[in-house]
């Protein structure tokens, strides 16, 4: 029988801490699904895009099919896909990473207060709430090989319908990849999809230290990527070190160590503290990492010790910085 499968990319992300939401707070589980659903529709609008930034926004996704908390993703291109999955992931953190800069409460940073304007008895009301804005964490997985997607009778709202299904070995190859039991929202991916990646994309991908034979995408320095050029093919070495540290105050610092550093001291006595520090740890290795082969190196990595020292996490730096 003639399967039609082709070679290709799938995903399988699976929503981080879900459950526990449901269980505890279903009204804030159903906020993560309409977030990320938010930031597709942001994503696949036709507003203009900025140079520097259509890499991560070209449209490699063919196949974005939800599941509860799952996501199976599908393309046909993996370099492309590797960054825009990357700044997908990275749109999910931001969306209400603001909130973690400066918490209204240094140990519950997910609580916002929130004001509403309501009616009551035909005047309007000012009233305040507080709501639970939870990181959106996605922890996924990567494979390259065949694949295919078709669509399957279902049934919804009483009726028939279809609704797609995606299989082949990229499939199982996402789908263990994602299941192999690292703490965090990590992304992993096989050798065959490393090999497909340019050098360019490789700077933010590397052997994982957990599972043998398995990489690591390290979607939190995705935006370091854009300065690639004037940082390691600088034309005024002047400007290269303006832009190293404008990328190391804003991309680094300010977007992604000042609330990874207070989610992780808000919650290092609960079970999830190792999600929580392996994230942590993903930031900092992910812009160390990132500066290796530059000129910038050393120059990096102290300024690195400096800003922990700031965040008030200087004790942790071996443990973040291998």
């Amino acid at each position: 029988m003639e399967t039609g499968l082709q070679t290709g990319v799938c995903a399988y992300i699976d929503l981080l801490g879900f459950s526990n939401h449901v269980k505890n707070d279903p009204e804030a589980a159903l906020q993560l699904l309409q977030n990320y659903q938010a930031i597709l529709t942001m994503a696949s609008s036709d507003l203009p895009t900025h140079e520097s930034l259509i890499p991560y926004h070209q449209d490699s996704f063919k196949c974005f099919i939800p599941f509860s908390d799952s996501v199976f993703i599908y393309s046909e291109s993996p370099k492309t896909f590797a960054e825009q999955l990357s700044n997908f992931l990275h749109s999910c953190f931001s969306f209400t990473s603001n909130q973690y800069c400066e918490p209204e409460d240094a140990n519950h940073p997910h609580r916002v207060t929130v004001t509403a304007v309501e009616i009551e008895d035909g005047k309007p009301v000012t009233k305040k709430y507080i709501e639970n804005w939870h990181p959106l964490f996605f922890r996924g997985g990567i494979g390259f090989g065949t694949v295919k997607v078709i669509e399957l009778n279902a049934v919804y709202d009483g009726k028939k319908s279809r609704a797609p299904v995606v299989f082949g070995h990229s499939v199982v190859e996402a789908v263990k990849l994602e299941q192999a039991g690292v703490k965090g929202p990590r992304l992993l991916c096989g050798q065959n999809f490393y090999d497909q990646l340019d050098n360019r994309t490789k700077r933010i991908a590397y052997a994982s230290d957990q599972v043998k034979g398995a990489y690591e995408i390290n979607w939190t320095a995705i935006h370091y990527l854009a300065s690639e050029e004037p940082i390691f093919f600088p034309e005024d070495p002047n400007d290269s070190q303006w832009y190293v540290d404008q990328l190391l105050q804003n991309d680094f610092y300010s977007s992604m160590l000042v609330p990874a550093a207070n989610l992780w001291k808000a919650y290092n006595h609960l079970d999830v503290a190792a999600h929580y520090f392996n994230f942590l740890r993903m930031v900092v290795v992910g812009v160390i990492r990132f500066f290796e082969e530059s000129p910038f190196q050393d120059y990096v990595k102290e300024q690195v010790i400096d800003y922990l020292t700031k965040v008030g996490i200087d004790n942790k730096a071996d443990d973040l910085m291998r």
